[in-house]
């Protein structure tokens, strides 16, 4: 059976992979005859096997590249001329899709299109909050047309840390404090949606979608300071008490003693998220990807605020079986016969 094993090699840091749900994957595909392997960029590829397929998130190397490390450098530009090199390897995803997600302005009008072009009973399928691009801080005015409350959040969504910090704006008066947050960093303002403290995560692989409800922040007014968070620390569920700063625990549901995220979460539509998740698909072309929708208050309204590139996907049910059933897809794709003309 040997000759049947498909070599298909991953491209993920440690870290990635404690997050993203492989953990034990390697036993579990064997098992189906695909051998999984963890490529190391630091040498040759072609030294590392006779692979059929890549899958990889090459974002981390990204974020180094864009501080000036040349090492980072010259492992991305490995990846990209063995890839060139063997088209016969299949990659997913293509880089150019990936692009799509890294900048935060430039995924804001892919998803305004799909936004724009897509429609359900009339009505847009969903909407996207209103944002604005700054090269720096320095260059925001207050005839700027960008509705308070504000989130600020660096343009760049590639796996770094300041990627993950975020500020909190309740009001225009608060723009004066930003400066010690982001220095020069291009940023992106985004217009604060009323979403009564959840957040809906949605994970995509190949077209098959999960969703859960995450804690969030409470519905806000203009008053009070800016606050500055990292996203990556925040509460991933009701039932874990986190402590938070005190700025943080002033405007984050932490807690939900109504059960609203109950409420919300029997109003919430699949068949949507389905939809959504195909709409942007089509723009993106992503095998893996995720989205944060947020119900807006009272009317319910979805909005889509984030797009990333191969989320965890530690939480979804079955990870293992759907991930290799991916992978039996597009090897058997890549090696049927040619149809007779």
């Amino acid at each position: 059976m040997s000759h049947d094993i498909k070599t298909v090699g991953l491209i993920f840091t440690r870290k990635k992979i404690e997050r993203s749900g492989f953990i034990g994957l390697e036993d579990y595909a064997i098992k189906r005859n695909i051998r999984i392997i963890h490529i190391d960029l630091s040498i040759p590829i072609e030294k590392q096997g006779n692979l059929d397929l890549i899958v990889h998130k090459m974002t981390d190397l990204v974020a180094k590249i864009e501080r000036g490390d040349t090492e980072a450098a010259k492992l991305y530009q490995r990846f990209i001329t063995y890839s060139k090199e063997h088209p016969q390897v299949i990659i997913i995803d293509a880089w150019p899709n990936i692009e799509k997600v890294l900048d935060r302005m430039l995924l804001y009008h892919h998803t305004k299109l799909c936004a724009a072009k897509d429609v359900i009973g009339g009505k847009p399928l969903f909407h996207v909050p209103k944002s604005i691009a700054l090269d720096s801080i320095k260059d925001w005015r207050n005839d700027m047309e960008i509705t308070f409350p504000t989130m600020c959040k660096r343009r760049t969504a590639c796996s770094s840390t300041e990627a993950h910090q975020m500020t909190l704006i309740p009001s225009a008066q608060g723009m004066s404090q930003m400066e010690q947050y982001v220095k020069d960093d291009a940023v992106m303002l985004q217009e604060f949606i009323q979403h009564d403290g959840v957040i809906v995560k949605v994970y995509v692989a190949d077209g098959q979608i999960s969703a859960s409800t995450r804690p969030s922040f409470k519905n806000l007014d203009h008053h009070g300071d800016v606050v500055h968070f990292d996203s990556q620390t925040l509460p991933k569920s009701f039932e874990i008490k986190t402590e938070l700063s005190h700025d943080l625990d002033r405007v984050f549901l932490r807690s939900d003693p109504t059960d609203i995220h109950l409420y919300k979460e029997s109003v919430l539509d699949t068949s949507r998220l389905q939809k959504i998740a195909d709409s942007l698909h089509r723009q993106l072309g992503l095998t893996f990807f995720g989205f944060d929708v947020l119900l807006q208050s009272h009317t319910n309204a979805y909005f889509v605020v984030d797009v990333n590139y191969f989320p965890s996907f530690k939480n979804v049910e079955n990870f293992h079986s759907m991930f290799v059933d991916i992978l039996e897809k597009r090897l058997t794709v890549a090696t049927a016969p040619a149809p007779f003309s």
